[in-house]
């Protein structure tokens, strides 16, 4: 279907180039005469005389088209396409001349201002039908040759797509079992201690798991949805740890409207609490900002510790936060993990925003 759609766009730009391209070839001619130069011929024979150019002009090159399509001439090798074409070009030019000066001689009889019909007229006539000819050839290739282009291009954006579509539904399947099993972790930890807390962290759960699986629909959610998603983790959390867990919001009211990937400020605070909350027996303070700088939202998740990069210190959830990442904004976003001066951890990730999230 699109191939056909291709084709036919193809064609129909062809005819507009191939009728215009001799309208105006015809507009030039006239002009001349339409500015009141002197001519011995008669209007009326002029006016015939280039109409019969643009029409038997158009005729030729179109039966070179035929021939270049249909022998697959610009799939050739540059060497054997460097022969055909101008030789076709230059018996074209050959027959569009004999059928001019002909009809100039027999019909028009234009020989009577003109002079005799000799080699030096055939010479002129073919000459000038070569220079419109190969102009008229150069412009095809060129023009195939940059719609071709492109259509390779839109293609391999196209596939490009649909692998970045299919990582990305890899990737958050991989990301709801992963957040399903550390929330269960925490439950099993709280489910022999408190029934009642228990029955809590199932309902907050509960909230959590419907907004994960209302986000994997979209690639990227609100920052205000996802906020909201995590009070409803800490809140999970905060039962597990109590008065351990401490964290400090520092939230840009501009930057709600912005969008970010599903479950990434969540998989960033989640990592906080495993490297700093959780290890910790005073427990520790989580720092959460989010702020937009010139037209980049900075998401931005502070702990104590130490950060050393080993195989395991970057669990599932950062792999994956790095590669939605990676596959939404290119090298227009990133995530980055490292250490601070003051002796924490800091988590920062950098999105691309439109300018309608910026005015929203």
């Amino acid at each position: 279907m699109k191939a056909d759609q291709e084709q036919g766009s193809s064609l129909g730009l062809y005819w507009r180039c191939q009728l215009g391209g001799w309208l105006g070839f015809s507009l030039l001619q006239l002009i001349p005469v339409l500015l009141g130069s002197a001519y011995r011929t008669p209007l009326r024979l002029i006016v015939a005389a280039i109409i019969l150019r643009a029409v038997t002009g158009m005729l030729g090159t179109h039966l070179l088209y035929l021939c270049i399509r249909r022998r697959r001439w610009l799939q050739m090798l540059n060497a054997r396409l460097a022969v055909r074409l101008p030789v076709a070009a230059s018996l074209l030019a050959g027959a569009l001349a004999s059928m001019e000066l002909l009809f100039s001689h027999f019909l028009l009889r234009d020989d009577v201002w003109y002079g005799p019909f000799d080699a030096r007229r055939v010479i002129s006539a073919w000459f000038a039908w070569m220079i419109v000819v190969s102009g008229w050839t150069v412009l095809y290739v060129i023009i195939h040759e940059l719609r071709e282009r492109r259509i390779r291009e839109t293609r391999a954006l196209r596939l490009e797509m649909m692998v970045q579509e299919a990582q990305l539904r890899g990737l958050r399947a991989q990301l709801n079992p992963h957040f399903l099993f550390n929330c269960l972790n925490s439950l099993r930890e709280v489910i022999g201690e408190d029934k009642e807390r228990a029955q809590l962290m199932v309902t907050q759960l509960s909230a959590l798991l419907r907004y994960s699986l209302q986000s994997n629909k979209s690639e990227l959610v609100y920052l205000a949805d996802e906020i909201l998603a995590v009070k409803d983790y800490l809140a999970l959390e905060n039962i597990r740890f109590e008065e351990r867990l401490r964290v400090q919001w520092s939230v840009a009211p501009e930057a709600d409207r912005a969008r970010v990937p599903p479950m990434l400020l969540q998989t960033l605070v989640e990592n906080a609490l495993k490297h700093g909350v959780a290890r910790r027996p005073k427990g520790d303070d989580v720092a959460i900002r989010a702020r937009l700088t010139g037209a980049e939202l900075q998401l931005e998740v502070l702990n104590s510790g130490q950060f050393i990069e080993t195989a395991s210190s970057v669990g599932v959830g950062l792999k994956n936060a790095e590669e939605r990442i990676n596959l939404l904004f290119g090298e227009h976003g990133s995530l980055v993990v490292e250490n601070t001066a003051d002796g924490r951890v800091r988590a920062l990730a950098k999105l691309p925003i439109a300018p309608v999230e910026l005015t929203a």
